[in-house]
């Protein structure tokens, strides 16, 4: 059986299997998603995962139960990096799928909140595709709900790859839910324990602080900037590392040039003045016996 690559593709055997896993034999379905996913490998089979989406969603309610026990199958069930890997991502893509529906969307953001600390890295990235394709259709009212997300490291990391998409950007009005849930996750990063530096979380929020601020501020413009030029008076190093980051991006550096400008004068007022070699001693404390 040829794998699926195009979104177009449409597998009867796929649908066959879905149906006898509603049914209540999943085997033959973990089977096929499993020869057809591309796992071991470098990515999963896209076709497949967007061919298994589209196959719940059209089942609706029907499906769900089956969904969410997939997504939940833990690291013994569905080991990372094997080919059984690709069950619970695929079934993530089903709940970004089934979440776009209005009577569904907060009952699947629980669901997409547990797996967004997935030990599986496969896993969490695949949450926050599923996040956005629900803001493309729920737009604004989605950057309200996951306001609690904002608390944990991947949890906030998700949220900010997903805010990362221009589709899901340009359906939201206001900028002010985006400024919070950015101004939180920077608060987050900010308040982080000293030994949350070796965490992969913490990585990942700082990456998606690195990159959703980018595409808001090209959504929205000056309120952004504004955000970044009151973090750009943090003495944190890490913080004023991410505005500097963000201000150094070429998608914005012709358009919105004077902003930039604006918060890369900011940051230098406020940078720390830089020891003198030829005078500096170091450390004159004691250290102990």
């Amino acid at each position: 059986m040829r794998a699926p690559t195009s979104q177009g593709f449409r597998n009867d055997a796929l649908a066959r299997a879905l149906d006898g896993a509603v049914a209540g034999d999943a085997r033959s379905l973990y089977e096929l998603l499993a020869r057809l996913g591309g796992l071991p490998g470098p990515r999963p089979n896209e076709g497949i995962i967007l061919a298994f989406a589209t196959e719940c969603a059209a089942r609706g309610a029907k499906a769900d139960a089956l969904v969410a026990k997939m997504a939940r199958l833990d690291v013994d069930a569905a080991p990372g990096a094997t080919k059984y890997e690709i069950i619970p991502i695929c079934a993530v893509a089903a709940l970004g799928a089934r979440g776009t529906l209005e009577p569904t969307a907060m009952r699947v953001l629980a669901t997409l909140h547990d797996c967004a600390e997935d030990l599986r890295y496969r896993v969490r990235d695949e949450v926050a595709k599923a996040l956005a394709r629900i803001g493309e259709q729920r737009g604004e009212p989605l950057v309200h709900d996951v306001s609690d997300w904002m608390d944990g490291f991947f949890h906030a990391a998700a949220v900010l790859e997903a805010l990362a998409n221009p589709k899901w950007l340009a359906r939201i009005g206001s900028p002010d839910a985006v400024i919070a849930r950015l101004d939180e996750a920077f608060v987050l990063a900010r308040d982080a324990p000293r030994a949350a530096a070796r965490y992969p979380g913490f990585k990942a929020l700082l990456d998606g602080l690195a990159k959703a601020p980018v595409e808001a501020a090209a959504r929205f413009g000056v309120p952004v900037f504004d955000l970044l030029e009151r973090w750009s008076a943090s003495k944190d190093p890490a913080m004023r590392g991410i505005v500097e980051k963000v201000t150094g991006s070429q998608k914005l550096a012709g358009r919105f040039a004077t902003e930039v400008a604006r918060v890369r004068a900011a940051l230098a007022a406020t940078e720390a003045p830089r020891r003198d070699p030829r005078t500096y001693v170091g450390p004159t404390r004691g250290r102990g016996r």
